[in-house]
């Protein structure tokens, strides 16, 4: 298991160094237009670090309406679990008295 861990620590680490590379590789500055006629040159690196931003938000609210439906459910079958678990003491703690039928044997 801990070397699981190492190894996925190793991974990460690595996936890092190459993106920090790749980061300090891009530092040309581009054309980045953001309305028609208007525009920045910026480093490359800070427009696809915006962009992703930019993705990761839009990403988030659009799972949002997702998360309140499951939340929702979630209480619902709280709440059913809850009953069922009362239902299910009162059976415990209170049985119905029942008759025993007795049987005579005539000889």
């Amino acid at each position: 298991m801990k070397f699981l861990k190492i190894v996925s620590w190793g991974i990460k680490f690595i996936i890092l160094a190459i993106l920090l590379i790749l980061a300090f590789i891009n530092t040309n500055a581009v054309q980045f237009s953001y309305l028609p006629g208007q525009s920045l040159n910026l480093p490359l690196i800070v427009v696809l670090f915006g962009m992703f931003v930019v993705g990761a938000i839009f990403g988030v609210f659009a799972m949002f309406g997702r998360l309140l439906r499951l939340r929702s459910e979630v209480a619902r079958l709280r709440g059913e679990v809850q009953k069922t678990a009362r239902l299910t003491r009162q059976d415990l703690s209170a049985p119905a008295e029942q008759s025993i039928p007795t049987i005579i044997e005539k000889k």
